[in-house]
């Protein structure tokens, strides 16, 4: 994938710099200089054909229309996956916060049905024991 990236790149830097001498000629334009002037527009459109190779190439690649927009205000499209990675790990912290805090109550609820059935136990323990007690202490007899 690569590969298709610099072939890319290499294709738009020389079209740019085709471009660039193409403004020189235009700029300072006489008649003798028409023959330079036809050979860049010549390379200009060989240019933009090999750009439309390398374009059919990589038709697969979505591009975040964010990224443009980072361009047109002239930032750096780079500055884009900083701030999604940043975004991302800050909704991760969010989130691992969170199952934390159910971790944790889940933990807290556990503990508290521990203790009640402890609680409601010991207190049909107790509960027999009265009943022992009332029974006259002769026959044991069992009430629950």
């Amino acid at each position: 994938m690569a590969e298709k990236f610099d072939n890319l790149e290499e294709h738009l830097e020389k079209f740019i710099e085709n471009i660039r001498q193409l403004g020189i000629i235009v700029s300072d334009f006489q008649p003798s200089s028409q023959a330079g002037l036809n050979q860049k527009l010549n390379f200009m459109i060989s240019g933009l054909q090999d750009i439309e190779k390398c374009r059919q190439q990589l038709h697969e690649i979505n591009v975040p229309l964010e990224v443009f927009e980072y361009i047109d205000q002239g930032r750096n499209p780079q500055l884009y996956t900083k701030e999604c990675l940043e975004r991302a790990l800050a909704r991760n912290e969010q989130v691992k916060g969170k199952i934390d805090t159910m971790m944790i109550a889940a933990f807290i609820c556990s503990q508290a049905d521990l203790l009640t059935s402890r609680k409601s136990g010991s207190e049909q323990d107790r509960m027999r024991k009265m009943a022992r007690k009332k029974d006259g202490g002769g026959e044991e007899r069992e009430l629950l």
